[in-house]
Parts: structure tokens; C-alpha cells; sequence
């Protein structure tokens, strides 16, 4: 049968429709037909300036997918044809062996040195029909839901499990808590839905752009909700927003630059937990941040937690299918808007959305 494939010449190129032949699946396999993709901010800076685990071009984009099963091969039975599944990014290295992702590993496949991603080594779903191996259907990460569960919906899975990572890593640091959030893109916005649902008593999002916040804040309202502008006086506002704390109990970096880092790490408190959500890479590499900690006096006697999640296994996988399905982010879909909406055969359209200061969640419709 024939499938669609985009693929991007280069960094800042041109994506063009190919039509290539796809078979049946093997034992073990199982073949999706894509029904949306959405565009992270990674897919943004991937086709601006490439990425180094990317070794060959062409290549196909996007991580973010959520699929039909069309087929199943010879031995699978937790997949059959018409499953709704949603994808992780981050998959196993495809080593039985391995510690991190074998048969019998830790399942943390973020941390072994040959982890694969789908987008990166792993072709991503700029494409209407893939064929996953059989170490993929078996170890993850693919998750199916049931009705009454989306197309729409599930293909936030991706993104929402690597916030889940984070906020869940550390027991107790949601809950009742004061929460900071810097940054106000789409990570942001899956945080603060998620720190409501799972009781914080109240979430705090800095961000620089005042129209993105406004948005987030309107379509999000909600009394435990504040929205702070990043100004020069923006520590001391934090501060008198915790109180009658001292300060934050959880704060995530979803801002990939250097002052964010900062920031974070000037609003930590007693008992704070910071997660070094969104790194900083460029075309030149990942700068060199530098905050002096002292381990005896900010660690041991003020309980600080400092952490860093990129990418999810199928823990936060887990839990976001739980969110997903138990209808647990009732606003999610405010995260996207009409204009930003896009048909497969406006890809470039889509990432050139996705790069707006005033957008969220950018998604793709497969289905013709």
C-alpha cells in the first residue's frame, strides 16, 4: 500500500510529499495510521537549526502523534486493528540487555547513553502510515484509550507525561502546595492544569510576553491561578503572592533560557523543589549555567530538592493516560485554537504557528 511521507531536506528547507511503499507487518509489529500530530517547540527549533542526533537528511519530523492501529502482526495481542494510541518521544534503545530499557530494565530510558527518539534516530509522524518493531509494541512507549477519549486529546500524551515527570518525581510537592511556573508556552499550561487537578492551593505563572499570559489566564482562569509579569520587581512578587509561606514549594523552568535558570533558582525557599524543566541548547551547544548552592546550609537545613526531567517513560506515560482518560484536564482543548488548526499538507505552516509568542498547542489533521 502506498504511504504519505513529508520529509525536510535541511534545517530551514522544504518539506516534500513523498509516496513511498509500506508493507505488512511483521511478527510482532503493529501498523498505525496517524490521526493528528502536534508541534512541540523541539519540532521549532529542529527545523530552524537541525540537531545533532539527527546524522542523516532528509528527515522525518514530529513526536507528538496520535494513531489508529491498522494492522497487527503475527503475535501481538495488546494491540488489535482500531485502537486509538497515543506515543511517547523518548523510546528504548531496542536492546533486550539494556539496563535502562531491556526486558528487565528500569524502564528510565532518558538516561541510557543509546536511547533513541522518535523525530531524532527514530523517523517521527510527518507521515500517514509507520510500522513499529516489535521492542517498541512490547516495551512502550504506546499507550491505547477507549472511548470517550479523542484524537485530539491523545495526542497530548507526549508532552503532558514529560510535565507529569516532573511534578510527580518528588512525592507530596503538589498538593496543597504553592506552585511557580516560569514561562507561560505550552508546558507551562499543561503544569498549571495538572497542579489544579492534583490540589495545589495555588499556581503562580511568570512569563515576559504579556499576550500569552493573558490568554493562559482567560482561558484558564481559576481562583488559585495568578499570572505575573516577568518585571524587574518579579522575586518580590512571587514572595508576597506565597504568602502566608516564604516561599514557593515547587518551581518548574519552562523557559529555555539562561535568566529563567536564574530566576528559579532566586525564588527557592525552605523545603522548595525546583525542576530544571526546559534545557538551553543552541546552534553553538548547551551554555554553561552556574549557581553556587551551598550543600550543608541551602540543601541539608533548608531541604531544598533540586532535579531535572526531559522526556518521560512509561511512568509519566501511565500518568497521563490516567489524566487523559479520566477527564482530568477538562480544558485542555483551549490549548488550541481555529488558527492553529492545520491539514498535513500545511506542515510548514504549522511550525511557523508553533513559533508565535502568542500560540500554545499547534495540531495536525492526518485525516483527509
Amino acid at each position: 500500500m502506498k504511504n504519505l511521507v513529508y520529509y525536510l531536506n535541511k534545517p530551514g528547507g522544504t518539506f516534500t510529499a513523498t509516496e513511498e511503499e509500506i508493507g505488512h507487518p511483521g511478527p510482532g509489529e503493529i501498523r498505525v495510521r496517524t490521526l493528528r500530530s502536534s508541534v512541540c517547540q523541539s519540532d521549532v527549533v529542529i527545523y530552524r537549526q537541525g540537531l545533532s542526533r539527527i546524522k542523516a537528511w532528509p528527515a522525518v519530523l514530529l513526536h507528538e502523534a496520535a494513531c489508529m492501529v491498522d494492522a497487527v502482526g503475527q503475535g501481538v495481542t495488546a494491540f488489535q486493528s482500531g485502537d486509538l494510541v497515543a506515543l511517547g518521544c523518548d523510546i528504548p534503545c531496542g536492546d533486550a540487555h539494556c539496563i535502562y530499557c531491556g526486558d528487565h530494565g528500569t524502564g528510565e530510558w532518558t538516561s541510557c547513553p543509546n536511547t533513541q527518539a522518535t523525530g531524532h534516530e527514530f523517523p517521527g509522524f510527518a507521515r500517514k502510515y509507520a510500522i513499529l518493531p516489535d521492542w517498541f509494541v512490547r516495551l512502550g512507549p504506546i499507550v491505547k484509550f477507549d472511548d470517550p477519549v479523542t484524537a485530539d486529546e491523545a495526542c497530548h500524551l507526549e508532552p503532558l507525561a514529560c510535565c507529569l515527570e516532573g511534578m510527580t518525581r518528588v512525592i507530596n510537592c503538589i498538593e496543597n502546595r504553592i506552585v511557580v511556573l516560569v514561562g507561560a508556552g505550552s508546558q507551562s499550561t499543561y503544569a498549571l492544569q495538572c497542579a489544579l487537578a492534583m490540589g495545589a492551593r495555588k499556581v503562580i505563572m511568570i512569563n515576559r510576553g504579556k499576550e500569552r499570559l493573558e490568554r493562559v489566564m482567560k482561558d484558564f482562569e481559576d481562583p488559585r491561578l495568578v499570572g505575573l509579569l516577568w518585571t524587574e520587581d518579579v522575586v518580590e512578587n512571587v514572595m508576597e503572592e506565597c504568602k502566608p509561606f516564604n516561599e514557593p514549594h515547587f518551581v518548574m523552568i519552562n523557559a529555555s533560557a539562561e535568566a529563567a535558570y536564574m530566576l528559579g533558582a532566586r525564588v527557592m525557599g525552605y523545603g522548595s523543589v525546583l525542576d530544571a524543566h526546559a534545557g538551553v541548547k543552541g546552534a553553538s551547544g548547551r551554555p554553561r549555567i552556574e549557581h553556587t548552592i551551598d550543600m550543608n546550609n541551602d540543601i541539608h537545613y533548608r531541604l531544598q530538592c533540586y532535579q531535572a526531567t526531559h522526556g518521560s517513560g512509561m511512568r509519566g506515560i501511565r500518568l497521563a493516560q490516567q489524566m487523559l482518560a479520566g477527564k482530568r484536564l477538562p480544558r485542555i482543548h483551549r490549548m488550541t485554537y481555529d488558527n492553529e488548526r492545520f491539514h498535513h499538507s500545511q506542515i510548514f505552516s504549522a511550525i511557523n504557528r508553533a513559533s508565535d509568542n502568542n500560540s500554545l498547542k499547534i495540531i495536525i489533521n492526518w485525516e483527509d
